[in-house]
């Protein structure tokens, strides 16, 4: 198995999500004939506000997706035209309108993984006492899909739907990252390489470590590797016909989920109930 490699065998072929601010500018979508680049630079731009931002300018955009700002602000009226965009003149910025969280919710409710996956995690999350995540990867994070927690549980995290974590640094990237076919994987290591500069060291031996773990045990963990006050572990989640690539986690505050209940209790959980669900959706996404 090459460096950095997975445990799994490399999926049926779909296509990679680009991890960069600015995909149409990578030499993978170049050689790519299919590639509708200002499409990709469109959605680029929705891709740049995110739940902190209430109102962002040409020029914060443009910054953010490494685009020209006045290839920016063509983009910005058109969508502002389309209705994905609102502008208010007074600020002079846009914001993101209804069409937007219509197409999200849409996708939530088109999901039949997520739906099906909503009462076996509330059901994991009760009997285990820990918050229950269910994440996939856009670009270099992992955006946390639905969130589960125990009503009984003292323990609060500031975890909720559309949170954003690194997939580099943490236990629920390392597992989705096991399981994506290897060419998929080598392109995001690549780009996660370059993000992360004098740091790629570091980040290069926790994820090996995770890696190696999950062909090991079925999953891995963080003590802390993201944040220092949360403990996580992770499975990824692969239905039978390959169409996506998930992963499930169980969180907790570090006092609560130590490396031996971890190993006793909470891995075997989640492989157990990866297991039970990639059998009951052959079909995850029709």
């Amino acid at each position: 198995m090459r460096s950095l490699g997975g445990p799994t065998k490399a999926a049926a072929a779909r296509p990679a999500i680009l991890p960069l601010g600015n995909p149409g500018r990578t030499h993978a979508a170049g050689r790519d004939r299919n590639f509708i680049e200002p499409l990709a630079r469109g959605l680029s731009v929705l891709q740049a506000f995110t739940p902190k931002d209430r109102w962002l300018g040409n020029l914060e955009v443009a910054a953010r997706v490494n685009l020209p700002s006045a290839t920016v602000n063509r983009l910005l009226k058109s969508l502002a035209r389309l209705g994905y965009l609102s502008f208010s003149p007074q600020y002079r910025q846009y914001q993101l309108a209804a069409p937007v969280l219509a197409l999200g919710y849409a996708a939530v409710a088109n999901s039949n993984l997520r739906q099906l996956m909503r009462s076996h995690m509330q059901g994991l999350a009760d009997r285990l006492n820990v918050f229950v995540t269910l994440g996939q990867r856009d670009r270099l994070d992992i955006v946390l899909l639905e969130i589960c927690h125990s009503n009984s549980s003292l323990v609060t995290l500031r975890l909720e739907q559309g949170v954003r974590v690194p997939i580099a640094e943490t236990a629920m990237g390392w597992a989705l990252m096991a399981a994506l076919p290897d060419d998929e994987r080598d392109y995001l290591l690549t780009h996660i390489k370059q993000k992360y500069g004098e740091r790629w060291a570091v980040v290069k031996h926790n994820i090996e470590r995770a890696f190696a773990q999950i062909r090991r045990t079925g999953y891995c963990a963080s003590l802390g590797a993201w944040r220092l006050e949360i403990t996580t572990a992770a499975v990824p989640l692969i239905p039978a016909d390959r169409s996506t690539a998930l992963v499930l986690g169980c969180a907790s505050a570090g006092p609560y989920l130590p490396m031996s209940r971890i190993m006793r209790e909470i891995g075997p959980a989640l492989v157990s109930l990866s297991k039970q669900m990639c059998k009951e959706l052959p079909n995850s996404e029709t």
